[in-house]
């Protein structure tokens, strides 16, 4: 009710208030049950629609205030003012980046499909070529890290085609965007600072540091908390140089493998043929048994042979799902899987150092 100003007095409650009529009423009541019953139907609507807040895509004009905010992360994390400097140029945002995060193909190959992509006949020439072309210098590194030639090769052919395709995206710009607007923020953000630390510690050049879109750099594709990691200066240059030294790409990768596990004696993976009563249970890459126990069970190799006896503890994965080809994987499997988490490629690396030496399967001693 509002005050009469001029009588100083109320207006009367019987003046004003008017009795509602039956049919106001009914659809008074219809409007206020109809809100309420849709009620938990919008908020449920809110909830399926609504993204986590770390995912949600941020305003580009907001970088400038992210840069800051890095800056000062960066300096906390000892990063020198001069390293900061000189990477604020490149501390920029690239659409690009954010379109191919957001572009991820889902799996859609079988691997068979996915071996004839990338195992190609010239694939296959020019590994062996570049095998014996560079022997001496793989015959070193076999000594020293204890991992096959072969296999170095295969994974530099796999990762950046032999250094011909490294990418050409500027890694600081692109850690930079995915730190800022990617799906795993506080992963890029470490990788960023990395990046940083190669600058002031490894005397790289932030116009030097190019690689793939999200962030893998050189010849074999590391990111830079891999490079400080396992990064070898094999030429004895004072630098490690992923980009253009093969025996610093060739080093770096044997190292990789060595400190994640590499064992010196079996291969990879091998195809075998599942008796009919097999458990599919276990189809299971985390469990693992000794090849002799495969063997008492029915496991064959393709041809219906017995396999072949080894102490080596292996487990049996079928990466195209059920009634597809099973194989019999090695430790060394579980070690390219932490190079890159996909069965096809660590299965696709053990076809093609096959092709470049049919016996690199065995024990090498």
């Amino acid at each position: 009710m509002v005050s009469d100003p001029s009588s100083g007095k109320f207006p009367s409650m019987k003046s004003s208030c008017r009795p509602l009529n039956p049919g106001a009423i009914l659809q008074v009541t219809l409007v206020w049950a109809a809100r309420f019953l849709l009620l938990p139907f919008f908020i449920w609507a809110c909830i399926l629609h609504a993204r986590p807040a770390h995912a949600q895509p941020r305003p580009k004009d907001d970088f400038a205030a992210w840069r800051a905010d890095f800056a000062r992360e960066a300096a906390n994390e000892g990063i020198p003012d001069s390293v900061i400097r000189i990477v604020t140029p490149y501390l920029a945002f690239d659409p690009r980046v954010v379109a191919l995060d957001q572009k991820q193909p889902e799996k859609t190959l079988a691997y068979a499909d996915y071996l004839n992509q990338n195992i190609t006949p010239e694939r296959i020439q020019k590994a062996r070529k570049e095998f014996s072309d560079n022997q001496e210098l793989l015959n070193e590194i076999e000594d020293r890290y204890k991992v096959p030639g072969e296999v170095i090769v295969a994974l530099w052919a796999m990762e950046s085609d032999f250094g011909d395709h490294q990418g050409d995206f500027n890694t600081i710009t692109s850690l930079a965007t995915l730190a800022y607007d990617g799906r795993r923020r506080d992963l890029f953000t470490a990788e960023l600072i990395d990046a940083l630390r190669l600058i002031y510690g490894y005397g790289i050049q932030p116009a030097a540091m190019t690689g793939s879109w999200a962030g893998a750099m050189g010849q074999c594709q590391f990111m830079p908390s891999s490079l400080i990691r396992y990064g070898v200066d094999a030429d004895g240059d004072g630098k490690i140089d992923i980009w253009h030294s093969l025996p610093d790409t060739f080093a770096s990768i044997a190292n990789y493998l060595n400190q994640n596990g590499w064992d010196y004696e079996p291969g990879i993976a091998q195809p075998v043929t599942l008796p009919d009563d097999f458990d599919p249970a276990n189809i299971d890459q985390k469990i693992e048994h000794p090849i002799s126990e495969w063997r008492l069970v029915g496991l064959k190799r393709p041809s219906g042979a017995d396999l072949y006896l080894s102490g080596a503890v292996t487990s049996v994965i079928q990466p195209d799902g059920p009634k597809t080809q099973a194989y019999l994987a090695y430790g060394n499997y579980h070690v390219l899987m932490k190079w890159n988490h996909s069965s096809y490629f660590a299965l696709a690396v053990a076809a093609l150092a096959n092709k470049i030496n049919p016996q690199f399967k065995a024990p090498r001693s």
